[in-house]
């Protein structure tokens, strides 16, 4: 009885604690906190609303990223979840964020309590249950980088420990089935995260291999963690196609490790904030502690723990980036496992002298104070909603909803995260679409977008006009410090606005807005008389708009009659299947009139020798220090700008074999050809990675010479004309009247758009012709994904058959207390 007692008051004091987290969160003002918050607030909302409308499932949403599809790429359940939280809150989707708040920490909590009655702990249960909520890096993803989807998965974390440990320790053949909806239900919150668990739970069996050398129960573990994937496959295999697996995760990869002495200092917290990951250092001690003090079965965990630690530390990428698949390696989001790992020890550490948990209880407490200032600062100024008015305001962002007729581009470099976002999208009931929005993932413009920052940052105003222009942008809204000169750049950035019809129509000390005043809704016609096919083709098209960069990389793609149209093609990074074919079609092209301008660096190595060889042009490496010597050419000497300081080691290549050199260096005494032609004049070879130096510094002997090469064959801005369309949005489809053929929409392309007019996707957007077009919109890959889950349903029952044949019998026998 008085246990019950006790579990009764636990809950009661977790209820009182959740009302007073979420009261605290609203009376400091700051929420909602963290850089992706807001991406999760506005897609529960857009759910709740098409809920409400009877759509439960919404294909797509054109508010954000030219059109998106909000539900693809990101796990369904937080969606839901917050849906649900709005709804409690009466359908007002900030106060639904302060209810997510509050039940992430109550459901957490009473499945730490379910476990500490489970294992005979009721009160270190009980006061594990408060402190996981409160862990420096649980806080720390939900306050600081807003990643709400993993703060729910969390609540199922320590489960699915009880129920592998259960398994593995206690004989309970029954836990292992658990093991398949639990997981499950974190696959359904964030599959990502849910990978990085199931790589977490590898390392654990294998120390539990070690140390109790056995490893028949390891198997049946990997495949409870396995079939979860299959039975969402109805989901996850169009998730797959596309999104993140579709990107290059190595250099996000590269930021998710950490210096050992960061992840452990509880200074920093207190002189820098919360900013840094923080594995905690009363959370090491006691995993240092309990591996080498604790028995075998609480072992098992402190010891995976600490491995984990060590992976996280910067020392371990080098040797963690060799591993197949290592690009989704972000060590830093595995901090939170272990400390599931380490807490769960810590609990069924039963041997453990009750001084020692008690001291052991206060360091974790005194670990988590100073990240307690995530939850409340002190007492706002204002609420937050006020604080929302006051950004819009500050931003210009209020000013840009006011005036934008079809859609926006904020160049800001997400400085607000997703705030901005929902300011300019869903705040205070005014929609207005927009290039930008949260969540990168699921945006099948993000190649377009990429290009749009980098132009901004590099300073290449005219290009980031006119791809404005080609989104569907009528207001561009820069934020000053992001221009490559900041306040300098100023008078040049409107200029060049200027030049595609941009006004620059409000400014403040921090934002500058421009508008083109154009039709309520409109597409583009544009004409371009450059080609760019390769990897780095578009480096060439930032300082030369009229270049456009071709929809394959591949040479072998495209045919004569095609690229005969360009006055120019300009080859960077391509490749190509039949050498011959590819130097017959140059060679065909150069002699009917059109220039081809080939970068040396970007050449097709042959398979056989490893030469960088075309047309009888061979590649020869070079590397120079910090700058290239005097280049002495047909226009004059160049003395180039250094070069940019993040590339001081240049490695690139000159020439041996053109027929008519144009420009030559001297490389310890030897004469070097770096610029030239072959075959006739309209076929050029550029060397010394020339291109990308421009690109980076602006050097304007470098650009003089290219702008010698490319000759009349570009205009300073591709003739792009501005057309009225009529668009109309339901649930399942869009219909678009145009009154002229090949007409960008400047709605983004997507793989679940069907017409039956002639529908065409170009540079990612969407392209019709004159009349009207009807596209329907159907789930995507839903018989793959449908046949995936059915494998799953009908193995996960002959598995749970398996195990309930294999270890139904099985009794404890060898396993230690903890």
């Amino acid at each position: 009885m008085k246990k019950k007692i006790g579990i009764l008051i636990a809950v009661l004091l977790y209820v009182v604690l959740a009302a007073a987290i979420a009261f605290a969160v609203y009376l400091d003002g700051n929420y909602p906190a963290g850089t992706d918050t807001m991406c999760h607030v506005y897609k529960g909302n857009v759910l709740y609303h098409c809920i409400l409308e009877g759509n439960w499932y919404p294909l797509y949403d054109n508010f954000w990223y030219n059109g998106v599809q909000m539900m693809r790429y990101w796990a369904p359940l937080p969606v839901y979840f917050l849906a649900f939280c709005q709804a409690l809150a009466g359908g007002n989707d900030i106060a639904g964020y302060l209810v997510f708040v509050a039940l992430v920490f109550f459901f957490g909590a009473v499945v730490w309590l379910y476990i500490g009655v489970k294992k005979e702990r009721v009160l270190l249960g009980a006061f594990l249950g408060v402190i996981w909520f409160f862990m420096p890096n649980n806080l720390f993803a939900l306050f600081v980088e807003g990643n709400l989807p993993r703060s729910l998965s969390m609540v199922l974390l320590p489960l699915l420990m009880y129920d592998v440990y259960e398994f593995l320790f206690e004989d309970k053949w029954r836990e292992i089935k658990k093991v398949i909806p639990v997981f499950t239900g974190i696959a359904l919150c964030h599959v990502g995260y849910a990978g990085m668990i199931a790589l977490a739970m590898l390392i654990f069996l294998l120390v539990y291999r070690i140390v109790y050398q056995k490893k028949g129960k390891c198997m049946a573990v990997i495949y409870s963690l396995v079939l979860p994937f299959l039975l969402i496959g109805v989901w996850m295999y169009a998730s797959l196609k596309g999104g993140i697996t579709s990107t290059d995760s190595s250099q996000v990869m590269k930021g998710f490790f950490q210096d050992a002495v960061i992840s452990l200092n509880p200074i920093r917290r207190i002189t820098l904030g919360n900013s840094d990951f923080y594995f905690g250092a009363a959370a090491f001690f006691l995993a240092v502690f309990g591996a080498v003090c604790s028995k075998k079965k609480s072992m098992v965990g402190f010891w995976s723990a600490f491995l984990i630690f060590i992976c996280t530390t910067t020392s371990m990428y080098p040797v963690l980036k060799k591993l197949p698949g290592s690009q989704y390696l972000w060590m830093l989001r595995f901090i939170s496992i272990a400390l599931c790992m380490i807490l769960y020890s810590f609990l069924i550490w039963k041997t453990l002298r009750k001084g020692l948990v008690i001291f052991c209880c206060i360091l974790l407490l005194a670990d988590v104070i100073p990240s307690l200032a995530l939850v409340y600062f002190g007492k706002g100024e204002m609420n937050a909603q006020e604080r929302m008015v006051e950004t819009a305001e500050a931003t210009l962002i209020s000013k840009a909803r006011d005036i934008t007729r079809q859609r926006v581009a904020l160049m800001d470099e997400s400085l607000l995260g997703a705030m901005a976002q929902y300011l300019l999208t869903d705040y205070n009931g005014q929609q207005i679409q927009e290039t930008f929005g949260a969540g990168w993932q699921s945006a099948a413009t993000a190649s377009n977008i990429v290009q749009l920052n980098e132009s901004l940052a590099n300073g290449y105003y005219a290009y980031l006009f006119d791809r404005a222009l080609e989104l569907g942008n009528d207001s561009v809204l820069i934020k000053i410090s992001q221009l490559k000169e900041q306040e300098k750049d100023i008078e040049a950035v409107t200029a060049d606005a200027e030049k595609l019809g941009y006004q620059l129509v409000e400014r403040n000390s921090g934002y500058l807005l421009y508008h083109i005043d154009t039709y309520n809704t409109f597409g583009t016609i544009c004409q371009y008389n450059g080609l760019g096919i390769g990897t780095s083709a578009s480096l060439l098209a930032y300082s030369n708009p009229d270049l456009e960069v071709g929809r394959s990389v591949d040479l072998g793609d495209y045919t004569f009659e095609e690229l005969s149209g360009y006055q120019m093609i300009y080859l960077a990074g391509f490749t190509y299947d039949d050498k011959k074919q590819a130097e017959e079609l140059v060679i065909r092209l150069s002699e009917a009139g059109v220039k081809v301008i080939i970068t040396g660096d970007g050449i097709p190595a042959n398979e056989r020798t490893k030469n960088q060889e075309f047309l009888g042009v061979t590649c020869q490496s070079i590397v120079f220090e910090n700058g290239y010597p005097i280049l002495y050419t047909d226009e004059g000497e160049l003395d180039c700008y250094l070069f940019d300081r993040d590339y001081s080691d240049w490695q690139t290549v000159y020439f041996n074999g053109l027929e008519k050199s144009e420009g030559y260096l001297y490389d310890s005494g030897r004469k070097v050809d770096f610029v030239g032609t072959v075959k006739n004049d309209n076929i050029y070879f550029i060397g010394l990675n020339l291109p990308y130096h421009y690109f980076l510094t602006h050097d304007e002997g470098a650009g003089e010479l290219i702008n010698h090469m490319i000759g009349s064959s570009l205009n300073e801005l591709p003739d792009r004309q501005i057309v009225p369309l009529e668009v109309e949005y339901s649930p399942d489809r869009i219909v678009i009247t145009s009154p002229e053929n090949q007409v960008n929409t400047s709605l983004a392309y997507h793989d679940i758009f069907h017409s039956n007019q002639k529908l065409v996707s170009e540079n990612h957007l969407t392209y019709v012709n004159k009349g009207k077009t009807v596209i329907t919109m159907k789930y995507p890959y839903l018989t793959e994904g449908f046949v995936m889950s059915i494998a799953g349903v009908i193995l996960s029952v002959l598995y749970i058959l398996w195990v309930r044949k294999r270890y139904s019998g099985e009794r404890r026998t060898d396993y230690e207390q903890g």
